[in-house]
This record gives structure tokens, C-alpha cells and sequence, in this order.
């Protein structure tokens, strides 16, 4: 972690900054890319919501990526209060507080755990995000305060608020496993292969079921 003021002298490796209220990331289109779509369904007709699909590189026609991402908190209020990072970047929190409101931003997630520790009006504080998982985290000042970031393997994904079709675009050529991250801890999907070579895919199905329940070892 790496504390700054109002004047910034940083460099940091960090991909899109993205709003979950929002859609699809726009990327520009690398070469030969198409776009992959289909259908997200859930074993029971359980309507899940905000999932996050997103496309895993398999092999080494991985495309990336790099932008910023930034989280402030105004208002004692995360913004946005859930986002997508790419594995590898990392996430600049800004105390943007109009009046002298201190905050405290950490996480017990097992994918990133972190304290950045009190930071008063002004202070902007990087936290990295090396492995793909989901990451809650809280400001210990205010209870009330909590954020998701969602980390994934690839710069090609798109939040669903509910199940239904679905299209990725500008997705370069080479093999792929389309994933979901969901927030329901009891369900998961079962990744599938896409493999990009001639144009767009289509027709690609994802399901989502329950998680079988671990038998107990005696």
C-alpha cells in the first residue's frame, strides 16, 4: 500500500474503473477480435442477480489491459460500492469527504485481505489485487460503510442483474473459459470452454446450480 497526498507521483499497474451499474467495459478492438454470446440459465429458475460473466484466458493469447480504478468515499458512502478490476491491478481509495471526516478502508476476504488504516480528508491510498476473487470491504469508523470488488482473470466481462443472454465483445482470438462470479455463496457455475478462432461465437451456455453439499468424512 502506498500513501499520497494531493500531488501525485505514482506509477501503478491497474486496468478499468467500472460502476456496476453499468454494463459492459468498453475496450478498443484488438485484432481479429469477434465478440462471444449466449445464455446464462440457473438449475431451479432461482433468479440470482448481479453476477458478474467473464471470460478466463487459456492459453497465452490473453489480451490485457491498463486504466485506473478509483473508489472514493464522500458522503460516508463507498463509490461505486461494487466494481470489476482486472487480477494484477490495483484500486486507488480517495477520502473525498467535504468536511474533516476520517475513514478507514480493510477486508478479511480470503482472495485480498488489507488495512490501510486511518486516512483523513485528501489521503489517497493504492491496495493491489493480485488473484482473481471477490473482495468485501468495510470502513471500521462506519459500520455502514461496505464495498465489493470483484477480481477477474480477463478484461472481458459483464454483470448480469439477472439470468438471460449475453454478449462479450472484442474478444481476440485463442482459447477461453467462460466463468461467473456470484454473490449467493451456495450456488456456482460449471466454467465452459470458448475457443475464438474464426469470427464470433454464439450460442454458448452457461449454468449456474446449487453447490453439492460435502459429505461429511468420518
Amino acid at each position: 500500500m502506498v500513501r499520497k497526498g494531493k500531488q501525485r507521483s505514482f506509477v501503478c499497474s491497474v486496468t478499468v474503473i467500472v460502476a456496476l451499474s453499468m454494463a459492459v467495459a468498453a475496450f478498443s478492438a484488438p485484432a481479429m477480435a469477434a465478440s462471444v454470446s449466449g445464455e446464462i440459465t440457473v438449475a431451479g429458475g432461482k433468479k440470482l442477480k448481479n453476477m458478474v460473466i467473464y471470460l478466463e484466458p487459456a492459453d497465452e493469447k490473453a489480451a490485457e489491459a491498463v486504466k485506473n480504478y478509483r473508489v472514493t468515499q464522500k458522503g460516508r458512502v463507498f463509490n461505486p460500492s461494487v466494481m470489476v478490476v482486472v487480477a494484477g491491478s490495483s484500486v486507488i481509495f480517495v477520502n473525498d469527504e467535504d468536511q474533516e471526516i476520517d475513514h478507514n478502508v480493510y477486508s478479511l476476504s480470503r482472495t485480498r485481505k488489507f488495512d490501510v488504516g486511518l486516512a483523513s480528508v485528501g489521503s489517497e491510498l493504492v491496495v493491489d489485487f493480485p488473484e482473481p476473487g471477490t473482495v468485501k470491504y468495510y470502513c471500521s469508523v462506519h459500520k455502514f460503510m461496505e464495498g465489493t470488488i470483484v477480481v477477474v482473470p480477463s478484461p472481458f466481462y459483464m454483470l448480469m442483474e439477472e439470468p438471460g443472454t449475453f454478449t462479450l465483445k472484442n474478444v481476440p482470438e485463442g482459447a477461453w473459459k467462460l466463468n461467473a462470479a456470484i454473490s449467493h455463496r451456495r450456488y456456482a457455475a460449471e466454467p465452459v470452454d470458448v475457443s475464438v478462432s474464426d469470427g464470433s461465437v454464439d450460442s454458448v451456455s452457461l449454468e449456474i446450480s446449487r453447490k453439492r453439499k460435502k459429505k461429511a468424512t468420518e
